[in-house]
């Protein structure tokens, strides 16, 4: 179905101008959080035309049977789009690395704001994406901020050229193959969900999906598909707040 998505998001992107940079910037302020407003479309808005033209060369999405494709899609989008079926807080998690030794729990890290995408070596947004985010990264050395993916379900695996030598992983340690592999793609952390998907399924299933975390440990953005400006504009906006002393008639400066 994963695949059967992306195919309908491809198909219908190309006139579907109406839905890019459609995404409200705005916030407000509670007694304990700077909330933003989650960005739940399915359509690919984060890229252009070409940028999506070039992404669709990637996966072979019309030798599916095309009826199939749309009824199968219809049926399951609210299952696996808009984090349809996610309770929409912060689902804590404990997992490996793929570049190096040990684990990072999503807990452990409070005090520091945390955002995070999920992503497959098969999955061509995810790939863009993990270059513009590991850009995004250098921005905020030094600063309380953490950037990274969990490597979540394959998206086309096993598809077209592109994908061919990537079927849907046996084994955990096929897994962690391809996020090792995935994460020369940048510079930025890769974390391995576990075969089951556990932390994926937690989060909604959106198989690009980008999350934000702030510092005291709220969930304040959720996202279908994962947008480094966006993000940028966030953190920069939650860094101010919080160096403004989280005033509740914060104004962004």
């Amino acid at each position: 179905m994963r695949a059967l998505l992306f195919a309908l998001l491809f198909f219908v992107c190309g006139s579907a101008n109406a839905q890019l940079n459609n995404w409200d910037p705005s916030w407000y302020a509670t007694d304990s959080a700077l909330i933003f407003h989650d960005d739940l479309d399915y359509y690919l808005n984060a890229y252009s035309k070409g940028e999506i033209m070039a992404m669709r060369k990637q996966v072979n999405i019309w030798k599916m049977n095309f009826d199939k494709l749309m009824r199968q899609t219809i049926r399951e989008i609210r299952a696996y789009s808009e984090g349809y079926g996610m309770d929409p807080h912060v689902h804590d998690f404990k997992l490996p690395v793929a570049q190096q030794e040990g684990s990072y729990s999503l807990k452990a890290n409070d005090g520091k704001i945390r955002a995070f995408m999920f992503g497959s070596i098969s999955n061509p947004p995810a790939r863009v994406q993990i270059e513009r985010w590991s850009r995004l990264a250098k921005k905020y050395t030094g600063e309380d901020v953490q950037i990274f993916v969990v490597y979540g379900r394959e998206l086309h695996p096993g598809d077209h050229k592109t994908f061919k030598l990537y079927p849907e992983p046996k084994s955990e340690t096929e897994k962690a193959a391809y996020a090792k592999e995935f994460a020369q793609l940048g510079t930025i952390p890769v974390l391995i969900d576990g075969l089951d998907d556990a932390v994926f399924t937690a989060y909604g299933k959106a198989p690009n999906g980008a999350y934000l975390v702030d510092k005291d440990g709220n969930l304040v953005f959720r996202s279908t598909w994962a947008d480094d400006r966006k993000m940028e504009h966030m953190i920069d906006t939650l860094l101010k707040w919080y160096k403004a002393g989280k005033p509740k008639g914060f104004v962004a400066k």
